[in-house]
């Protein structure tokens, strides 16, 4: 069984909760597997489709079926993306989500940073630059949805705004249930989930120190880690190498104006393409 819609993006603008509030709808089927990524990742890519339609199994007689993986509006991270959900199905339905990219830029490095890995620079400004694929050619909207635009007409993409979601979600998902052409008024069994904010007192996530980073970058730290058993490595890692992140990152005034350089003209035009004014955002 394939897919006939797949919200395709972006991170850290309330996908997850979206992506709960849908598999809600009694027609409407969202795979367990959290983003599984399957077009983006070649590893993964590489299981086949008996794999990939395994994960719509459960779907049963549901009108719509799909997942939800914010890597397939990574263009520049994962080039082969657009071509092969084309290829594999051509009339599907597609949601993106997006947010103010300055404020998204701040939450994605705070996730990734958060995974416990090295995927993005330790100090959050040489990351928006070193790391730039990642966090700001991805908050490209106008870039990135344009990918699918030759394949997918307007009619087939919606676009949900993080502001409008924190706002008034039940109107949002009203709007996306009547997109797929579902029941916009059926009774979902967690109306009221929040969106969740990347820092939350009393629950904040921990991330690695940038001392423990910088040691990291060395050859001989990392094999002498892989001595130390397993069962001691990890809490001794966590108890004296990571920290609890309490505050968002602060950007510097030449690292912001960098950036707002590269995400204004692809912003203006995005806002504009879906019926938001310019100062919508502001940088």
């Amino acid at each position: 069984m394939k897919p006939n819609y797949m919200i395709i993006g972006a991170s850290k603008c309330a996908t997850s909760t979206i992506c709960t509030l849908l598999g809600q709808h009694p027609d409407v089927f969202m795979v367990k597997c959290k983003e599984p990524q399957f077009f983006s990742k070649d590893e993964v890519y590489a299981r086949g489709f008996d794999w990939y339609e395994s994960l719509y199994e459960e779907a049963g007689d549901k009108m719509m079926r799909g997942e939800g993986s914010n890597t397939y509006t990574m263009k520049e991270v994962f080039p082969e993306t657009v071509s092969r959900i084309v290829s594999y199905a051509p009339n599907l339905k597609l949601i993106y989500i997006v947010g103010n990219p300055i404020s998204r830029i701040e939450s994605f490095w705070l996730q990734l940073r958060s995974h416990g890995g090295e995927e993005v620079h330790y100090d959050f400004n040489t990351a928006v630059r070193v790391n730039r694929n990642w966090l700001v050619d991805y908050y490209n909207y106008w870039q990135q949805i344009n990918a699918y635009r030759p394949y997918f007409p307007d009619d087939r993409i919606h676009i949900i705004f993080l502001e409008d979601f924190k706002a008034d979600s039940h109107a949002v998902m009203r709007r996306c249930f009547e997109f797929l052409d579902v029941d916009p008024d059926a009774s979902l069994a967690s109306p009221n989930l929040h969106y969740n904010p990347s820092i939350r007192p009393g629950r904040y996530k921990r991330a690695p120190s940038n001392f423990l980073s910088r040691l990291r970058s060395y050859s001989m730290f990392r094999a002498s880690v892989k001595l130390i058993p397993e069962s001691l490595r990890n809490p001794l890692k966590k108890k004296l190498f990571f920290r609890e992140i309490k505050e968002r990152p602060q950007w510097n005034k030449e690292t912001r104006e960098w950036v707002a350089d590269i995400l204004e003209a692809d912003t203006r035009k995005f806002l504009q393409q879906y019926g938001k004014p310019e100062t919508f955002w502001t940088f």
